[in-house]
């Protein structure tokens, strides 16, 4: 009997509703009570006039992203650490762990990828995890009046948080705890490489966009100028708008081959991808609202496309 897990209802719910609300806000704004477009615009395009004032309190400063990028480059570097103990010393998880994997991915859960697949795809999100964390901490400049609702905060914990359950709860050693785990040469195939590839290119991309946007409020001797969005030039973003965003989703595109057959990283996939192309339509829109000269050959998202 086919079973709804609760990272599969998690997930689910998160991408049904960012859908449906950018798509509601997208279409009849004007139409909309302003609660409701107040709680789902944020950053440059949040909402200027008519606020509501129940939603102000349900609000924080956007510079509290910094927050559940410290929680989750704890997590991913616990989370690399136990795969390491796992696939290199040969120790077994935790029934704990176990039991946790068991109750959020199913009891019914089975191994999708390789032991090398699975230390690849950790890896990487630790990698991730502590560029944004230096990122959002000693790169970016972030407003002072920026907010962001309570609801956007706790989403960043509950993502990172799935992102690395999806990993573990179908990982060779992590499924049944006394099945081999151990690395083999023959596991570095193509899907490893193409995964660690094309990763590798997406992260050093959007760091390189997130700091040229940083650069933007910065004079050349990196003292902070200025906290106005200002548009940005060069690189990818003469293609797109948002060429961060764009690298984001590409980042977890690229680890779907390693993880072949994992459907609950092809949510986190899915979730990623409706969340970020929906900032990024209202982001490209902002701009060009925002600038008489922007680029109309730039596209929101997807160059050429989207």
């Amino acid at each position: 009997m086919w079973e709804i897990t609760p990272m599969e209802l998690l997930y689910c719910s998160m991408i049904a509703s960012v859908t449906f609300l950018g798509c509601l806000v997208g279409a009849l704004e004007t139409h909309l009570p302003s609660f409701l477009t107040q709680t789902f615009r944020y950053g440059k395009h949040s909402l200027k006039a008519h606020r509501n004032a129940l939603v102000d309190r349900l609000e924080v400063p956007k510079s509290f992203f910094r927050h559940f990028y410290i929680f989750a480059l704890l997590l991913s570097g616990l989370t690399l650490y136990l795969v390491l103990r796992s696939c290199v010393a040969g120790k077994p998880p935790s029934d704990t762990l176990i039991y946790l994997l068991d109750f959020l991915c199913g009891k019914r859960r089975s191994v999708k990828g390789t032991p090398m697949a699975t230390l690849l795809a950790t890896g990487c999100i630790f990698l991730q995890c502590i560029r944004r964390f230096w990122e959002t901490h000693f790169v970016q400049v972030f407003s002072r009046s920026s907010r962001i609702n309570l609801a956007h905060y706790l989403v960043g914990y509950l993502h990172y948080f799935g992102a690395i359950v999806a990993i573990l709860g179908h990982s060779q050693g992590f499924v049944n705890p006394s099945a081999n785990a151990s690395l083999a040469w023959d596991q570095l195939n193509w899907r490893v490489v193409v995964s660690g590839s094309v990763f590798l290119f997406a992260w050093w991309q959007q760091w390189c966009a997130n700091n040229a946007l940083a650069q933007l409020r910065k004079d050349a001797k990196g003292n902070v100028i200025t906290e106005t969005h200002l548009m940005p030039k060069g690189g990818f973003f003469e293609l797109i708008s948002s060429p961060h965003m764009f690298f984001e989703c590409l980042m977890y595109v690229a680890l779907v081959p390693a993880l072949s057959g994992n459907t609950d990283w092809l949510l986190v996939m899915a979730w990623v991808i409706s969340n970020q192309a929906q900032v990024a339509h209202f982001t490209h829109i902002w701009y060009r609202e925002s600038f008489p000269n922007y680029p109309k050959s730039r596209k929101a998202l997807i160059p050429g496309i989207f």
